[in-house]
């Protein structure tokens, strides 16, 4: 610059790297979107899963996608209480209570009882990391999935 002040460095640095995150959104217009929509997989809406409003004893679980994946539930958990100081999934669950004539519920596994870090084994009580149900155990939707399963 002739006869001008010099922009400082961390200004112009600055500077640079606004445009630079200008220039990337402007040119990050998710080209896969297109794709996405083209398959199909992009709804619009929230929530384009629908899930059964049935009650326990009414359905029965699917087939696992993969061997080691933790079974789906078969029934509404909406009304169902999940926190830190009540899992009412374990009021039948615990157990394997009989649910209605001839339909058990599923008994929670022995690996529930076990923390693999620390070796710990409790009876009768689920150890804390399995403790909340829905952080792997997820209600089956009504639907069929919008990329077919491969894995088996």
């Amino acid at each position: 610059m002739k006869g001008g002040r010099k922009m400082p460095a961390v200004k112009r640095m600055g500077w640079i790297l606004l445009i630079a995150m200008f220039l990337l959104g402007a040119c990050s217009k998710t080209p896969e979107n297109k794709v996405y929509r083209e398959k199909g997989l992009v709804t619009g809406k929230p929530g384009m899963n629908v899930y059964p409003g049935k009650e326990p004893g009414e359905t029965s679980p699917r087939d696992r996608p993969y061997a080691i994946a933790p079974p789906s539930v078969p029934h509404s958990v909406a009304s169902l209480t999940i926190n830190r100081e009540t899992n009412e999934c374990l009021d039948c669950h615990l157990e394997g209570m009989e649910v209605k004539e001839g339909h058990r519920a599923t008994k929670v596994p022995p690996s529930h009882f076990r923390n693999d870090h620390t070796g710990e084994t409790k009876t009768g009580e689920v150890v804390g990391l399995r403790y909340k149900c829905t952080q792997c155990h997820v209600p089956q939707a009504d639907e069929e999935p919008p990329v077919p399963q491969m894995a088996r």
